[in-house]
């Protein structure tokens, strides 16, 4: 697929219903992309907790997505969702190994919330990844669809709906802004916004 058809399929999903979400969102936002794939077609299905590309002995040398989108019962779309900046180079590295083992993978895709500490918590840390991207090999070369998320500090007001979110650091914060950024084998690069507040 091209950078121009992979935005098209994403712009169909709902992406600002993420911003009615809180805390430490992984599995309610794997559900989210899940749901979203599903109601796009009747012939689209999935498998959560995806088989690996790689086979190990034991979980030894395997490593799975998250989902892997199906479209004619066939891999399609494998997808990596994760909040830890330093684990970004790994899950990319799963990205282009389903892309290696199965024929029909168009492009991965990665879903990133951005966890570090201090003024970048929460905010786009997607630099270095998509330099990962850009210098892959022309032979190897895949197509890649990161989208990223911005989160501020929820208001702290003294009520019981704020007291709450305060019981985690992860409930604490709000989306308020949904990027996208996309590369494909010809090189060319998407990037904008898919919702913002």
């Amino acid at each position: 697929m091209t950078s121009k058809e992979i935005l098209s399929l994403l712009e169909k999903f709902a992406w600002s219903k993420l911003n009615q979400i809180y805390g430490c969102a992984h599995s309610s936002i794997i559900g989210f992309i899940a749901y979203e794939w599903l109601q796009q077609s009747d012939k689209n299905s999935l498998l959560d907790g995806a088989p690996s590309p790689k086979i190990g002995l034991g979980r030894k040398g395997q490593k799975n997505a998250d989902l892997l989108l199906c479209k004619d019962k066939y891999p399609f779309i494998p997808v990596e969702v994760e909040t830890t900046v330093s684990k970004y180079p790994e899950k990319l590295q799963t990205l282009f190994d389903y892309k290696n083992k199965f024929s029909t993978i168009n492009f991965g895709l990665m879903y990133l919330t951005n966890l570090t500490t201090g003024f970048n918590k929460y905010q786009h840390n997607w630099g270095e990844i998509k330099n990962d991207i850009c210098n892959q090999k022309a032979e190897n070369r895949n197509t890649i669809a990161l989208v990223s998320a911005i989160k501020r500090k929820v208001i702290k007001e003294d009520n019981e709906r704020s007291r709450l979110l305060r019981r985690n650091d992860y409930s604490g914060w709000e989306t308020i802004q949904i990027d996208y950024w996309i590369f494909d084998k010809n090189e060319t690069i998407l990037e904008g916004n898919f919702w913002r507040e």
